[in-house]
């Protein structure tokens, strides 16, 4: 369905010395105890025992954050999960670096390669025999193996394969990766925080997203910002929930938000990221009013943008996604306001619940310039990339603001080129 035209507009990190001698000074894999006396750690135990309880809201939301700034030195965190894999990363890898071959006449890993092509068998003997000086031989053997049609192109064999090659190599593979503009970058996340995950915090916690390297790899992998930062924080809210007593989740959610918290005072791109991240694995069964009080609890505006964001991608709001925006307007957060407002623009272009698109073409339309239609027709653009790429270029090209409009058709031309990569790569 084509979707009506717009209409015609006008064209960090500080030190942190503190945190690094504290963070795992027990060990990459343990937690040390947590001052139970701070007001801080009260309020997030209050706030556990009021998401396990069914059926039940937040009580007194709105009093102060639910993640408070520290001054506080913070405890140990633990720091996985990888979000996509494709056989991609290893079709066009076929030049092998000499300075990491290794000699052996008889390598280990071919011949357990062989036993998994040949048998049918697990991969397990030929992932263990990988190391920091065999893996790119192995990774082109793997190339020739797929061409070839012996390869089968599961995408579980991927994930674990990356997932070995960031245990192996950590910070050594991933800089080697991401200078190289390399798709696997973020494939190797999960296994680096396995084999080192202090080395893995570390190095995220000091990657500046606008440096050439970074600029460079999404360019390359038609990747944008945000997305590397929730895949960044994905993997360290997941190895913190890995390397805890599951039953102890107030301990997990203590820990997360003393993170969330170092990070807001570092890098507040960082801390929203965390938090859509934490958010994702809180909201889960939750009812809607109850969701509504988790992000109207938080008062910082990073904090209150990131929880709105996810809460209203999860579908929460999807019976009815005109409430998305009613709720968007409700924020007290002008921060939170626009990017819940591009969340449910974005929903209601995507057509849930049965919404017909054209309705919101023809809201939109009718809105006068300003950051509130801006930023509607940003969520609104996304949201049409599947179903109309053209259209949501024209979206994207009718935001009034110069700058934000260059960035949206920059990040909505780069989902356009990684849609036809996805699709040409599965077939």
């Amino acid at each position: 369905m084509k979707i009506s035209s717009p209409k015609v507009a006008s064209i960090a990190f500080g030190l942190f010395c503190t945190f690094a001698y504290l963070y795992f000074t027990k060990s990459e894999k343990n937690f040390p105890s947590i001052h139970q006396e701070k007001d801080f750690i009260k309020k997030t135990e209050r706030l556990i025992e009021e998401i396990t309880e069914e059926n039940k809201v937040f009580s007194n939301p709105t009093t102060q954050s639910i993640a408070q700034n520290q001054t506080d030195s913070l405890p140990s965190i633990s720091l996985a999960h990888e979000r996509s894999t494709s056989i991609h990363s290893l079709e066009n890898h076929h030049v092998i670096d000499g300075s990491l071959q290794t000699n052996e006449p008889n390598p280990q890993w071919k011949n357990e390669l062989e036993i998994y092509l040949n048998e049918d068998s697990s991969p397990q003997e030929f992932l263990d025999s990988l190391n920091v000086r065999n893996w790119k031989k192995a990774r082109d053997a793997l190339a020739v193996a797929y061409e070839e049609g012996r390869l089968r192109s599961g995408k579980s064999f991927q994930k674990k394969f990356w997932s070995k090659v960031g245990e192996i190599g950590g910070k050594e593979v991933a800089v080697e990766l991401l200078q190289e503009g390399d798709p696997a970058f973020v494939k190797i996340l999960e296994g680096w925080a396995k084999g080192s995950p202090q080395e893995m915090f570390d190095y995220y916690a000091e990657l500046d997203l606008k440096s050439p390297d970074v600029q460079n790899y999404l360019e390359k992998t038609n990747s944008r910002e945000i997305p590397l930062m929730d895949q960044f924080s994905s993997t360290v809210i997941d190895e913190i929930l890995r390397n805890s007593d599951g039953k102890n989740r107030k301990l997990q959610v203590a820990k997360t938000n003393d993170l969330i918290d170092h990070f807001l005072e570092k890098n507040k791109a960082k801390a929203e990221s965390l938090t859509r991240e934490f958010t994702e694995r809180v909201i889960k069964g939750r009812n809607k009013e109850t969701l509504k009080q988790w992000v109207t609890g938080y008062k910082e505006p990073e904090l209150q943008a990131g929880s709105a964001q996810r809460v209203i991608e999860s579908g929460a709001f999807d019976e009815n996604p005109l409430e998305a925006v009613e709720f968007a307007d409700s924020l007290e957060s002008i921060r939170a306001k626009r990017s819940a407002l591009s969340s449910a623009y974005a929903r209601l272009a995507a057509g849930k619940n049965g919404h017909d698109p054209n309705h919101t073409a023809i809201e939109l339309n009718a809105m006068e310039d300003g950051w509130r239609r801006d930023f509607a027709l940003n969520g609104f653009a996304h949201g049409l990339v599947r179903r109309d790429p053209d259209a949501a270029l024209e979206w994207a090209n009718s935001i009034s603001d110069e700058g934000f409009r260059e960035i949206v058709t920059k990040n909505i031309s780069k989902r356009i080129k990684k849609e036809l990569v996805d699709k040409a790569s599965v077939q």
